[in-house]
This record gives structure tokens, sequence and C-alpha cells, in this order.
């Protein structure tokens, strides 16, 4: 495959053997005959309408060649052919954090919270009353209150797992959604599983009739168990999620326009660090 990056001062396609995170490039594959054209993270959108249309026009002259355009998906093979030649062994390309990124780790630190408060919550399971050592006994109206606050957080949790799904969609990161969508199935499910309270137990024989529920310290446990288990997906799903944003994207402050850094910037990958050629004014003879 090879590899063409744009000359803006030119104003065509150069070989070149690295890329940049702001270059603007076609990737030629002879065997397929495909062209794909790639915009760097970090490229300009005024550049990327510049190489589309200059692109265009010279993929009309070769007809056997189909043209795509790489978007945020980009395939496995053309992606490991980027990494490749990307500048750095151990670049980090990091793109700006965009609105719904930075709402998102919000509304990640809230689930981390709601994660580690149920299960403690749920501590408390086993400070009930213990007519027997392998009995839990509690009155039907402290049952009620017990599964009526867990269920009041899950549901607290599931809305802002959904909330930042939906910021995870907006900011079209497929991974960032992925996580997302697993920590929401995983809430959900807890809070379908909470809310069915007495169904939960195998309550012992006179339960219901005496109002005091008396539970095997087995089921307690295991009941406990898997709020743990379940909760633990879910903070280790948003952790991930965080440490994604932090760690691939970064926030970008507005900065006045330097002209000069514009300048510097305009000039193709190959050029940048070469020294600028000093115009000087031609002394006419007399």
């Amino acid at each position: 495959m090879f590899f063409y990056i744009l000359d803006l001062t030119k104003m065509d396609f150069i070989e070149s053997e690295s890329l940049y995170p702001h270059d603007i490039a076609l990737l030629i594959d002879n065997e397929e005959k495909r062209v794909y054209f790639y915009s760097g993270v970090k490229s300009k959108e005024r550049e990327r309408k510049i190489g589309i249309d200059l692109a265009s026009k010279i993929i009309k002259k070769f007809k056997i060649y189909k043209f795509e355009i790489l978007e945020d998906v980009i395939p496995l093979k053309i992606k490991a052919q980027i990494d490749e030649i990307m500048i750095g062994d151990d670049f980090i390309v990091k793109v700006e954090r965009s609105l719904p990124m930075q709402i998102s780790i919000y509304f990640g630190i809230g689930i981390l919270i709601v994660s580690l408060l149920i299960p403690i919550l749920g501590l408390s399971i086993f400070w009930w009353d213990k007519p027997e050592i392998i009995l839990y006994s509690i009155t039907a109206s402290q049952f009620a209150n017990y599964f009526g606050l867990l269920i009041l957080i899950s549901w607290i949790g599931f809305g802002i797992n959904f909330t930042q799904l939906i910021c995870m969609i907006w900011s079209k990161k497929v991974y960032l959604v992925v996580c997302s969508v697993a920590s929401t199935t995983i809430t959900l499910g807890l809070v379908l599983f909470i809310s069915q309270r007495e169904l939960i137990f195998e309550f012992q024989a006179g339960s219901i009739e005496s109002s005091i529920y008396l539970i095997q310290r087995l089921e307690i446990i295991l009941f406990w168990m898997w709020i743990l288990l379940g909760y633990i997906g879910a903070f280790v799903s948003s952790l991930i999620s965080i440490v994604t944003i932090f760690k691939h994207s970064e926030i970008v402050e507005k900065e006045k326009l330097d002209a000069e850094k514009i300048r510097l910037k305009s000039r193709p990958t190959i050029l940048q660090d070469k020294p600028l050629v000093e115009l000087k004014e031609i002394e006419h003879p007399e």
C-alpha cells in the first residue's frame, strides 16, 4: 500500500513514508484497486474539504480505482497499515474532548458512587436479627423500607447509566458506547432483580402470617453476592470508559489566533521541520 499526503503549497498529494495526526492522505491499494481517503484526528476541516475535492479530481482520471472516504470506523487491515507508519512507537493520539465526552465523565463518576453505595447498603442486611444461627428475621415494614430504599437508589443508578449511554452515542465513539451499554444492561438487570422483593427469598413457614420474615442465612449471602458482582461489573465498565476518555482525549483551550502559528501549521508534514526560506528584496542594478 502506498501513502500520499496532501501538500497544500503544491495543491497535490506527494508520496510519504510517515503520517502525523494532522495529515490528510491518500492510501492506494493496487491489489484491490482502491483509494482510501484518510484525515488525521487533528486535521482541519478546511484542509479535509480541499483534500476530498483534489482527490476526487485525481480519481476521475483512474476509473478502475474505487474511491472510499475513511470515517470514524476504519477497517482493521487499513488501521494496521496506518499504525505502522504513524510517527512515534508509543504515540497516543489524543482527540479533542467533545462536550458529550466531558458530560459522560461526570455521569461516570456518579455511576462509580452508586456502584459503591448499593453494595455497602446491602451489607446492612447482615445486621438483621438472628433468632437462630442459620436464620435472619425482619418485620414486614422493615423489609419494605429496606428494599424501597435499595430499589430507589438502583433506579437512580440506572437513570445515570442510561443518560451516559445517550452521551456516548452522541460522541460516536464505538468503544465508549460498548462500555456504556454493558454498564446500563447490568444495572437494568439488577433493578429488575431487586424489584422482585419477597419473591427473591424462600421464607420459612409462618413468616407471611406473622409479618416477621424468616430467611435462611445462605439466601441472604447469595442475594448480597449477586448485588456485589453486578455492581462490580457496572463499576469496572464505567471506570474503563472514564480512563479511556482521559487517556485518548484532551481539552483544547481556545487561544487567540497567531498568524505565525497558522502559517507554520499550514505547511505539509515533510516541510514543517525545515527552516523557512526568507524572501529578500532584489536590488536592481543601477
